[in-house]
C-alpha cells in the first residue's frame, strides 16, 4: 500500500490509536446494550406495579359494591317479606371475605394501605352483623322490630364510614398509579437515550478513526465519499429511530390512560421494546460487519469480530425472548437453542464443526435468561475458535439441565485438541471473554470446572445453584 508523506514510524502510531479507539467504542456499544437490558428489566417491574395497583382499586370497588348488594338484599327483604330477596345477601356473604383477603395478600404490611385495609375489614364486619341482625329477625316473622333497627340509621352510618374509607384507599392507589406512570416514561427515555447514545458513539468514533487512517490509503478522495455516505444513512437511520421512539413513547403515555381495564395492552407494548431493542443491537453488529470490512489491521479486525459476535448474542436474546403471563419469567430451552443455532450458522459456514444440543424447558426469569444466554454465548465461541485447530472436523455439545442434586447446570463439551493445563492459570484466564463468564456466572453462585474429558478434548460445567428456576408453570417457546 502506498503511503502519502509518513513513515513507517508514524504508521505504527496510528495503527496503535486506532486498535485504541476500536477497544474503546466496543466496551462503549458493550455498555450500552448491559444498559438497555437493566432498563427493558426495570419497564417489566414498573408495569407489574401498574398491574398490581389497578387490582387493588378493582378489589377495592368490588367490596363496596357487594356490601351495597347485601343492603339492597336485607332491604328488599325485609319491606316485601320475600326471601327470594336474600339470595343477594347469601351471595355477598360467601364472596366479601375473599374479596377482603385478596386485598390483604395485594398490599404490603405495615403500610398505611395495610391500615385501610384492616379499618375496611372492621366496618363490614360490623356491617353485615347488623344486616345478619335484621335478616335473623325477619326470618323468625319479627319483621317490625327488625325495620326498627334499619331506622336507627346506624347501618347507614357505618356505609358512610366504609365509603370514606374506601375513597381514601383509591385516592391512594390513585396516586401511586400515577407515580408508577411517571417511572414508566422516565424508563423508556432512558431507555430510549441509551440507544441513541450508542448510536452516536459509534458514529463519532467512526469518522475520528476515518480521519486517522486516511494517510494510509491511496483512494483518499474515494474512501471519504464512502464515510460521507455512510454518516448520512446513520443520521437518517437516528431521526427515523427517534421519531419512532416518540411516536411509541407518545402511544404509551395514550394507554396509561386507560390501563385499568387495558392490561393486554401493557403487555404487547412491553414485548415490542424488548423486541425493539433487539433489532437495534442487531443494526449495531450490522454496522461493526461493514466497519470490520473496511480495516486491513488483523488486530482490529478480530477485536472488531469479538464485539459484534458478543453484541449479536445480546440481540438474539433479546428478539427471541417470549414472555408467560407473568409478564418477568420465559423458557430457557428454547431461548438458548435459538442462541446456539445463530452462532452455528454464523461460524460454521464452511467447517466441518458439528454442534448439538441438549436443553431441559426449564422456566426463569427474562433477566436471568438473558445472561445465561451471553454465558453460553461465550463458551461456544471460545470452543469454535480454539478447540480444533488443525483438526479436519470436530463436535460440540452443549446442554443446560438440572442435575441429581437439583442444582441447574450449563455445559459445554467438544472432541478438539483437549486443554493445556497452563490455561487454566489466573494469567490465562485473564482475557475479556473469561472475565465475562466468571463475573455473570458469579451472580448465581456459580462455580466454574474445567478438565479434559475421555474424548481428549475439553469439558465445562458450570454450577448455578443461586439460579431460580420458576416451578409449575406452562410457558410458550422462544420462537423468532
Amino acid at each position: 500500500m502506498r503511503l502519502f508523506g509518513a513513515d513507517q514510524a508514524d504508521v505504527a502510531t496510528m495503527r496503535k490509536t486506532n486498535a485504541w479507539l476500536m477497544a474503546m467504542a466496543f466496551a462503549m456499544l458493550f455498555a450500552a446494550g448491559i444498559a438497555a437490558l437493566a432498563l427493558s428489566n426495570m419497564t417489566e417491574t414498573n408495569s407489574e406495579e401498574v398491574i398490581d395497583t389497578l387490582e387493588i382499586r378493582t378489589e377495592l370497588r368490588a367490596v363496596l359494591n357487594l356490601l351495597q348488594d347485601a343492603e339492597i338484599g336485607q332491604r328488599g327483604f325485609l319491606l316485601t317479606r320475600d326471601a327470594q330477596y336474600l339470595e343477594p345477601y347469601e351471595e355477598v356473604r360467601s364472596q366479601i371475605g375473599k374479596r377482603i383477603s385478596r386485598l390483604e395478600s395485594l398490599i404490603p404490611s405495615n403500610s398505611e394501605q395495610a391500615v385501610r385495609v384492616s379499618q375496611l375489614r372492621n366496618g363490614v364486619t360490623r356491617r353485615l352483623a347488623e344486616v345478619d341482625e335484621t335478616v335473623a329477625l325477619g326470618l323468625e316473622g319479627r319483621f317490625d322490630e327488625a325495620l326498627a333497627v334499619v331506622n336507627e340509621d346506624r347501618g347507614e352510618a357505618l356505609m358512610d364510614e366504609i365509603r370514606e374509607i374506601v375513597a381514601s384507599a383509591l385516592e391512594a392507589e390513585h396516586g401511586r398509579l400515577d407515580q408508577r406512570q411517571s417511572e414508566v416514561i422516565a424508563t423508556r427515555t432512558w431507555l430510549s437515550a441509551s440507544i441513541v447514545g450508542a448510536l452516536i458513539a459509534t458514529i463519532l468514533l467512526a469518522i475520528l478513526s476515518a480521519q486517522l487512517t486516511r494517510r494510509q490509503f491511496a483512494s483518499v478522495e474515494n474512501r471519504r465519499h464512502q464515510l460521507s455516505l455512510l454518516n448520512t444513512e446513520l443520521e437518517t437511520r437516528v431521526r427515523d429511530r427517534t421519531h419512532e421512539l416518540e411516536m411509541a413513547r407518545e402511544m404509551a403515555e395514550a394507554e396509561t390512560a386507560r390501563a385499568e381495564h387495558e392490561r393486554g395492552r401493557v403487555e404487547l407494548l412491553l414485548r415490542e421494546v424488548t423486541h425493539r431493542v433487539g433489532n437495534n443491537l442487531a443494526m449495531v453488529s450490522s454496522l461493526l460487519r461493514m466497519q470490520q470490512a473496511k480495516l486491513d489491521d488483523n488486530g482490529a479486525r478480530a477485536a472488531l469480530e469479538t464485539a459484534r459476535g458478543r453484541i449479536q448474542t445480546i440481540s438474539t436474546a433479546q428478539r427471541r425472548l417470549r414472555l408467560g403471563d407473568d409478564l418477568q419469567s420465559t423458557r430457557a430451552d428454547s431461548l438458548l437453542e435459538a442462541v446456539v443455532s445463530d452462532l452455528a450458522d454464523a461460524a460454521l459456514e464452511s467447517s466441518t464443526i458439528a454442534v448439538s444440543s441438549s436443553f431441559e424447558p426449564l422456566v426463569v426469569s427474562a433477566r436471568d435468561a438473558t445472561t445465561l444466554a451471553v454465558v453460553l454465548g461465550e463458551l461456544v465461541s471460545n470452543a469454535i475458535k480454539h478447540a480444533f485447530e488443525g483438526l479436519p472436523d470436530g463436535t460440540i455439545s452443549v446442554s443446560f439441565a438440572i442435575n441429581g442434586d437439583g442444582v441447574p447446570v450449563m455445559s459445554v463439551q467438544d472432541d478438539g485438541i483437549g486443554m493445556d493445563e497452563s490455561e487454566n492459570t489466573p494469567a490465562r484466564r485473564s482475557g475479556l471473554g473469561s472475565m465475562i463468564i466468571e463475573n455473570l456466572s458469579r451472580q448465581y453462585g456459580g462455580e466454574i470446572k474445567k478438565w479434559k474429558n475421555e474424548f481428549g478434548g475439553t469439558s465445562i460445567h458450570i454450577l448455578l445453584p443461586k439460579l431460580q428456576i420458576v416451578a409449575g408453570e406452562t410457558m410458550p417457546e422462544n420462537r423468532g
